[in-house]
């Protein structure tokens, strides 16, 4: 199996977002992935050391289909709790901040429609 399909998905909640500052990170992973394997695909994907890792097994819960006596699996698998080595982060994943916010707004205001909303507000300041 390819490294890169241990990890099938980051999980983002409140309480990750949290962890997330501290430089903890949490993954839905493959049935079959150990903690060796988890550690290096997320190494070579996202470029960053990895110190420790903790896996646990998440519960699946049932749900009832309605109108019907059916009842399906839903959630559930492998989660990996990741630790990062001191100072480092995975940009991709990191909560929006107010820093983030504004150099996405400068950079919109760098095209066309950025000159486009300049040059609107020099005519209202002259007039």
């Amino acid at each position: 199996m390819n490294p890169t399909n241990f990890i099938k998905k980051a999980i983002l909640s409140e309480k990750a977002y949290a962890q997330m500052e501290k430089g903890i990170y949490t993954f839905l992973v493959d049935k079959a992935a150990t903690k060796d394997q988890i550690a290096r695909a997320i190494e070579k994907q996202f470029s960053v050391s990895v110190a420790k890792v903790n896996v646990l097994g998440k519960s699946f819960k049932k749900k009832r289909i309605l109108r019907s006596r059916k009842e399906v699996k839903t959630g559930g698998g492998k989660k990996a709790i990741v630790w990062l080595g001191t100072g480092q982060s995975i940009a991709m994943l990191l909560p929006k901040t107010k820093e983030s916010k504004a150099k996405i707004k400068k950079a919109k205001d760098r095209g066309l429609l950025g000159k486009i909303k300049k040059a609107k507000n020099k005519e209202e300041e002259e007039r």
